[in-house]
């Protein structure tokens, strides 16, 4: 925990990359991981997350950028949840191009110790539409150690967006928790997409969240670390989480401005739950 906050201090010091892709992640995926979401958010995350708990819930994500100098929105994020199916839409704001939106439809199934899940997306842009399918896993092994492991495999079809093909992606986490304490590691797999080039370009997250308080208000504080293959910092995102079952979180990213890092985005999250009774549980 030290040195993570070490690396948020020193982060000054350090070059941060911004990486440019052909969709805007949905923000969600900035600061949870495929290990820590069971709610609508899952959708977009890992989808096995859906399968977890069984519940009706609901979220908005609007997320502004100021890159091009003004404070604007960049992406907006809806969905709901009902035991285990969801439906979400994700709308992308290029500067320079037509905006993208994903129509999302995903299902999560209980395991023993688990879930499996899976979502198809709908990429749409101008007249153009093409298709994507996900699959994740989350699973809980039998440890004395507090473990939690999620893989989740993206972009299966090679969708097409913005005239590119998403490279079909693997993830692999791993989760760490106490009571008050999760640390988070996941490690991507990205299909290399240039002609005549074979392979994998690797990246990798790491984050912390720290729980205070219980009852109707428990606060979370959040970080997490974009790594690329030579562990050189991409991004850091951090932020807070204030409520339960009705929960509000707030982020920024620290992106690279001339020789010093600033806050470039950020975004607020409404995320609200309601437990669903299941017969013989």
């Amino acid at each position: 925990m030290f040195r993570f906050v070490l690396l948020l201090i020193g982060l000054s010091s350090l070059s941060i990359e911004t990486v440019t892709a052909q969709i805007l992640p949905v923000r969600a995926r900035d600061y949870l991981f495929l290990t820590n979401v069971a709610d609508v958010r899952a959708l977009w995350v890992n989808p096995a997350g859906l399968g977890i708990v069984p519940e009706a819930s609901i979220f908005g994500e609007l997320t502004f950028d100021r890159t091009s100098g003004d404070l604007r929105v960049e992406q907006y994020s809806l969905g709901f949840n009902s035991r285990g199916f969801a439906l979400g839409y994700q709308r992308n704001r290029f500067v320079d191009e037509e905006s993208v939106g994903i129509l999302r439809t995903g299902f999560g199934y209980p395991l023993r110790r688990g879930a499996l899940g899976g979502a198809v997306s709908r990429y749409s842009q101008d007249s153009t539409k093409t298709y994507g399918l996900e699959v994740g896993l989350a699973f809980i092994p039998r440890l004395k150690v507090p473990l939690q492991l999620g893989a989740v495999v993206r972009h299966i079809g090679r969708p097409t967006v913005r005239g590119q093909d998403l490279p079909v992606t693997g993830i692999g986490a791993v989760q760490l928790s106490t009571s008050h304490l999760q640390i988070n590691w996941e490690t991507h797999a990205a299909e290399r997409v240039e002609t005549g080039v074979s392979g994998f370009d690797l990246a990798h997250r790491a984050g912390a969240r720290v729980m205070f308080g219980a009852g109707r208000l428990p606060i979370i504080l959040i970080g997490a670390v974009d790594l690329g293959s030579n562990m050189r910092i991409d991004e850091v995102n951090v932020g807070f989480s204030i409520g339960g079952p009705r929960q509000v979180t707030a982020m920024g990213s620290l992106v690279e401005q001339g020789d010093n890092p600033v806050f470039q985005r950020f975004s607020g999250t409404l995320v609200a739950t309601n437990p669903i009774a299941t017969a013989g549980r």
